[in-house]
């Protein structure tokens, strides 16, 4: 079973985003996470939930759950995951698809993942001596792939208002990410295999937090590194999506500003945490190695960390980890 999760905040982008994935809708239930503190619209889903659905749920836990950001989506992954989502998959309420496309949403992410070849070119798009011309082999350990982008790109507001944008054109097909390798994830548009949800948590940021836009960058930090440890692979690039809104760059750039530093310090911090291997490695075990090196941090002070912020992220991490099997 393929569930989409949606965050939204906006009557009229939810409603005009089911109406255009009518036909290339291919998932089997949704589920619409609304940030607001009740729902205040009617729309045709199965499972639509809000900050009271949330907390009746969670109860006191339910503080683990970013409001005013699209990292309200993670409790919709953990719904995904209580309904026994085979795949779970993600967009953005202003993301459409691509008109050149005639292929399902979950159909694409699902060839992507299932279909990376064992073997690739030393020239990215030229065939190169000793290349099989039959068995390139096909890799079964893809957990992960993340959808690109038509229309407007995912720039950061420094590169937006300094006009050093390139012209942007999507790749026809994803790439691995190697292991050791980090990257910057977009939330927008992604799926995963449900097994790593434990995995999918995405950090405290807006309302009451002293960060904002980085949510989906460093779930990805914390997501690679666990995906790593386990012997997975993660790739990247189709299926594009059409993103049709751009937020205002000045109004980022204030809301990325502490976020940029920190980020500098983040990601060195999470890859030094050691995962010690084992004969059975589990992504629960590994993310509870991270929520408890989190809640550490104050004892050791690093230059540019809010050290209050990230104890209470280590806390929510081991708070979120005890929803999953």
């Amino acid at each position: 079973m393929n569930i989409l999760v949606v965050p939204t905040i906006r009557e009229n982008c939810i409603k005009e985003f089911l109406e255009a994935w009518q036909d290339q809708g291919d998932w089997d239930d949704i589920i619409v996470v609304e940030d607001n503190p009740t729902k205040t619209f009617d729309i045709d889903v199965n499972h639509h939930y809000s900050w009271s659905e949330i907390e009746e749920d969670l109860k006191e836990d339910a503080w683990i759950i970013s409001r005013r950001d699209s990292a309200i989506r993670s409790y919709g992954f953990l719904k995904a995951y209580q309904m026994k989502a085979d795949y779970i998959f993600t967009l953005d309420d202003d993301c459409f698809p691509d008109p050149d496309s005639d292929e399902g949403f979950c159909e694409s992410h699902l060839y992507e993942m299932k279909s990376m070849q064992t073997w690739t070119e030393s020239v990215p798009g030229v065939r190169t001596r000793g290349l099989p011309y039959y068995n390139k082999g096909t890799m079964c350990n893809v957990v992960a792939n993340m959808g690109l982008w038509k229309c407007v790109p995912d720039w950061d507001s420094i590169q937006t208002l300094s006009g050093s944008t390139v012209d942007f054109e999507t790749p026809e097909h994803s790439r691995l990410i190697p292991r050791g390798q980090y990257f910057p994830f977009c939330g927008m548009n992604f799926g995963f295999r449900s097994d790593m949800a434990v995995a999918s948590y995405f950090p405290l940021m807006g309302e009451g937090s002293p960060y904002s836009r980085f949510d989906d960058i460093w779930f990805g930090i914390i997501f690679k590194k666990v995906v790593d440890y386990m012997g997975y692979n993660v790739s990247v690039g189709a299926p594009a999506i059409q993103h049709l809104r751009a937020s205002n760059p000045m109004d980022n750039l204030v809301k990325e500003a502490p976020g940029i530093k920190a980020n500098e310090v983040f990601w060195d911090i999470i890859d030094n945490i050691p995962l010690f291997d084992s004969s059975v490695p589990f992504p629960k075990s590994a993310m509870k190695t991270i929520g408890e090196d989190l809640t550490q941090i104050a004892r050791h002070p690093t230059p540019g960390f809010n050290d209050e912020y990230f104890n209470r992220l280590g806390k929510a991490i081991l708070t979120w980890i005890k929803y999953f099997d």
